[in-house]
């Protein structure tokens, strides 16, 4: 496969130089093994003081609405794995369509076959942040996180910080997190490597010390 030339410069030009040439050399050295490396990251527990975005409507739902009313850009998506486990999503409206959702969850999440993310009881997990493109850049990402946050606290009782995991390759994803505002601290790394038809895991000190990381479920 030959370089995209526009999309490195693209890249550069947003994300710098040398994180370019690193998610580079990143995805052709997947192309001869096969690994992922993350950072795993949670936010301060300090109160979210963003205004909500203007004219969209941010609510929890359940399994039938969200399935119904997703608008055209988001159809296909099917989380209903999701719900059955109990895990709880957040979803912004804009006349009367889903055009974006996040989900919540504390309980250990499959990465992919053989891998899951394991995290300790004291956070939620946040994952699948996603916003139909016609409707990306007024930060819904923000109105999901303080609405899954009211919930948590008068329904569940509880105020756990969020946790995730991001490719260290993922620049877009990691941009996003910096866009919104989010004062979040660093945890340390994760990642894995297949080897024949086994996993070897890594877990940095920090993960360690959290217990939060990838762990192998085969």
């Amino acid at each position: 496969m030959g370089l995209d030339v526009a999309a490195m410069r693209a890249s550069i030009r947003r994300h710098g130089l040398i994180p370019t040439l690193q998610r580079s050399l990143l995805s052709r050295a997947r192309r001869i093994v096969d690994f992922e490396i993350c950072r795993v990251e949670c936010d301060s527990g300090e109160p979210f003081a963003w205004p909500d975005a203007v004219g969209y409507e941010t609510r929890m739902v359940g399994e039938a609405e969200f399935h119904e009313y997703l608008c055209d850009e988001l159809r296909g998506a099917d989380y209903r794995w999701a719900f059955a486990r109990g895990d709880v999503c957040a979803a912004s409206f804009r006349s009367g369509e889903l055009v974006g959702y996040a989900f919540f969850s504390s309980l250990p999440t499959r990465v992919r076959d053989g891998i899951a993310f394991m995290f300790p009881p004291n956070y939620v997990y946040s994952y699948a942040s996603t916003t139909a493109r016609s409707h990306r850049g007024r930060r819904l990402s923000r109105d999901f996180w303080k609405t899954a946050r009211r919930y948590r606290v008068s329904v569940e009782g509880r105020d756990p910080k969020s946790i995730w995991y991001v490719d260290v390759g993922n620049l877009e994803s990691r941009a996003a997190i910096k866009a919104m505002g989010l004062e979040n601290t660093f945890i340390g790394y994760t990642a894995y490597v297949r080897i024949g038809r086994r996993f070897q895991i890594f877990n940095s000190a920090g993960c360690r010390r959290t217990g939060a990381g990838f762990i192998s479920t085969s």
